[in-house]
């Protein structure tokens, strides 16, 4: 596995857009939640929220290369046939994008909390934050679906949607 966030912009984009490259959704989900913090980061005044924000941006980086990692364990447990196998790695791939969106949905709050506090000038891009946030739970909800339909585990699903309904 390639480290892509490495390089330059060019270079995440061109590994994103390379066929067989495990760079998808979520890593996008978790890299529109990063950008999201970052702006974050740069606008808030308080040095506890700026690095509040780049707790999370981090956390968002690694949780972007986590999810490519854990969706090539997905495919090769397809590919060896192994059910019990597929099973696991799907369900630990779901953990990511739903530790996303947790991110994302906290970085709206945060951004939320901190409209008062920035100079009118800036607040079009405190709009961006919400937006790139919004964008990212989105995101993440859509594959968090879409791996719980293909699990077929009614239990776990029910575990997940709840935890998804208490970001709402």
């Amino acid at each position: 596995m390639r480290f892509w966030l490495s390089g330059s912009f060019e270079t995440l984009l061109d590994e994103v857009a390379r066929r067989g490259s495990w760079v998808g959704g979520g890593s996008a989900a978790a890299l529109s939640a990063a950008l999201s913090a970052a702006l974050l980061e740069k606008l808030v005044p308080a040095p506890s929220a700026r690095a509040a924000a780049r707790r999370i941006r981090r956390e968002c980086l690694r949780l972007a290369q986590d999810d490519a990692r854990r969706f090539a364990a997905v495919v090769d447990a397809l590919r060896r046939g192994s059910r019990p196998g597929f099973t696991r790695a799907l369900r630990e791939a779901t953990a990511v994008p739903l530790r996303v969106a947790e991110l994302a949905q906290d970085i709206g709050r945060r951004a939320r909390r901190t409209a008062r506090a920035i100079a009118p000038r800036l607040r079009a891009d405190l709009r961006c934050v919400a937006h790139l946030a919004q964008a990212s739970t989105a995101c993440a909800g859509v594959l968090i679906n879409t791996n719980l339909v293909w699990l077929g585990d009614r239990a776990f699903a029910a575990r997940v949607r709840r935890r998804l309904r208490r970001l709402a």
